[in-house]
């Protein structure tokens, strides 16, 4: 009897496994969990991942050289610009797989350069077909998006290497945790037609809708409309003002803690969310509101940091400030961040639970702060610091926008059936905002370059020097510091310094270029005293 007992929970058992698995192992959860194994693979084992890359940019050139060959063999007379852009493009490609070994920055480049000619190309065809064509325009922002990426890519090979590889990863996590969610809701039919149809994320994207009720809320929030908007304005300039203000008096004053009680004030964000908002839903007028809200905005920010500054005490030096310093010299890690942050505050504006959180990305993405800097530095006539501020405040704006657009349309605040309505608008809107972002990155991608070449020029000064110096006990290295061709080098200590002009050699060698070491050297002399018997 308890034998049969046993066996019939034993079965009980299996049944019960056996709902649980056709309940949540079916075509979209397998495919979502190679998704996400995938992106896991990239973050965690990336030199193998850069392989992969490399064979997928070589089948990306032989497409796109295939394509150009096959276009241009069809008209008559024949392109041959095109046909040799297209041979080089093929042979690149061939090139990276039979030199596996080839450095991958110099595939990038390639890449780069092969992308830039095309961007040229398609910008002259599109001006020469301005008065017969009505997609001329259309064109001319692609080549424009082609120049710029082609700059961004040849400027920093390594930091686009490791941006591609990231933004696969994510999409790849992304898109596997869509399937996911898509397998264990959907019913079985449901399933199988998506994965017969590939569409797990437009199904996905069509369930999702936030609900009418907190769709007019975020409208109310967002945007300044009857019946009340004359308070929302007039909130909106007093915050701004009085932000704006603290703003400059804590850069003035160097003082971090203030400038984040400004960011706190700050209400530049609300309508930089409401253009995201407005893109994705095809409301232009309001894209239009709101988005001179914020150029007014950037506009009264400048000349009130401006009006402090002319008045108020500098008791810091503007060259030694550090709040003026971190924020002149805007790098690609800035955009990084605003990007984040864009996507965090779309979250927080969608989702009740978590809109306590929009006050730390007020000071994570520091919108008023950068322009605070650009009246001050206006007010000293250091017009390049201030270029480079405000071009840290269009980092910010740019990112935010596409990244808090994407994500209202991931959580549902933009509907499938609103994004095909209104694709066309969307498609030049968001073409110009790419254009932007794409501009915005070639001086983001000199500064990062700057930067980077300094820090290794800097790492390597250091271990030469080091290595200069060998097993000398009796000498000490106090100081390396590069200023350019210039290796600047301390040392205290007692005894012979080795030959500076064995230093200055093997300095060049590092650097690859000609160097010029200057080496200070204060001899220290030690004095004993003892007592005696």
């Amino acid at each position: 009897m308890a034998g049969v007992l046993r066996t019939a929970r034993l079965l009980a058992m299996t049944d019960k496994l056996r709902e649980i698995e056709a309940d949540w192992l079916n075509p979209a959860t397998i495919r979502g969990a190679a998704f996400i194994l995938g992106g896991l693979f990239i973050l965690m084992v990336p030199e193998a991942s850069a392989r992969l890359l490399a064979l997928a940019l070589a089948a990306a050139l032989v497409v796109m050289g295939g394509a150009d060959i096959w276009s241009a063999a069809r008209i008559r007379p024949i392109v041959w610009t095109t046909v040799g852009l297209g041979l080089i493009s093929v042979l690149a490609g061939a090139g990276i797989v039979l030199l596996p070994d080839l450095a991958f920055d110099v595939l990038i480049q390639i890449f780069a350069i092969i992308l830039g000619i095309r961007g040229v190309m398609v910008v002259i065809r599109a001006l020469q077909s301005r008065s017969t064509s009505g997609a001329w325009t259309f064109n001319l922002v692609r080549g424009g998006l082609s120049v710029a990426a082609a700059v961004v890519i040849f400027v920093i090979p390594d930091a686009v290497e490791t941006a591609l590889m990231l933004t696969i990863a994510a999409t790849a996590l992304v898109s596997g945790g869509i399937m996911i969610s898509y397998g264990l809701t959907s019913s079985d039919a449901d399933r199988l037609g998506a994965v017969e149809l590939g569409g797990f994320i437009k199904r996905w994207l069509g369930e999702r809708d936030v609900g009418e009720e907190m769709r007019v809320e975020v409208i109310d929030n967002l945007y300044f409309e009857a019946p009340d908007s004359s308070q929302k304005q007039t909130g909106y300039w007093v915050l701004l003002v009085l932000s704006t203000t603290i703003a400059t008096l804590a850069i003035l004053a160097d003082s971090t803690a203030v400038v984040i009680g400004a960011m706190l004030v700050a209400p530049l964000m609300t309508p930089i969310l409401g253009v995201s908002a407005g893109i994705v839903n095809g409301w232009m007028s309001r894209v239009s509101r709101a988005f001179a809200t914020v150029v007014g905005g950037v506009a009264v920010s400048i000349l009130t940091a401006w009006i402090v500054a002319s008045w108020a005490p500098h008791f810091v030096p503007i060259a030694t400030n550090t709040q003026v310093i971190s924020r002149v010299s805007p790098t690609l890690l800035d955009m990084m961040i605003a990007v984040a942050a864009g996507a965090a505050g779309a979250y927080a504006t969608v989702d009740k639970r978590v809109s306590s959180s929009i006050t730390g990305v007020a000071i994570a993405v520091a919108l008023v702060p950068p322009l605070g800097v650009v009246g001050v530095t206006l007010t000293v006539g250091n017009y390049g610091d201030a270029g480079g501020a405000f071009v840290l405040f269009l980092t910010n704006l740019v990112s935010i926008i596409l990244a808090a657009s994407l994500v209202f349309v991931l959580t549902g605040f933009a509907l499938v059936t609103k994004l095909q309505e209104n694709r066309e608008k969307m498609k030049t809107v968001i073409i110009t905002v790419l254009l932007g972002a794409l501009i915005i990155m070639v001086p983001l991608a000199f500064t990062s370059e700057g930067i980077l070449t300094s820090a290794s020029r800097q790492s390597r000064a250091q271990a030469v020097a080091e290595e200069w110096l060998g097993d000398q006990e009796n000498l000490r290295l106090n100081r390396v510091e590069v200023n350019g061709e210039e290796v600047d080098i301390v040392i205290t200590g007692e005894g012979e310094i080795p030959s500076v002009s064995s230093l200055n050699k093997e300095l060049s060698e590092s650097f690859g270029t000609a160097t010029v070491a200057v080496v200070e050297y204060f001899p220290s002399l030690r004095l004993t005293a003892e007592n005696q018997p």
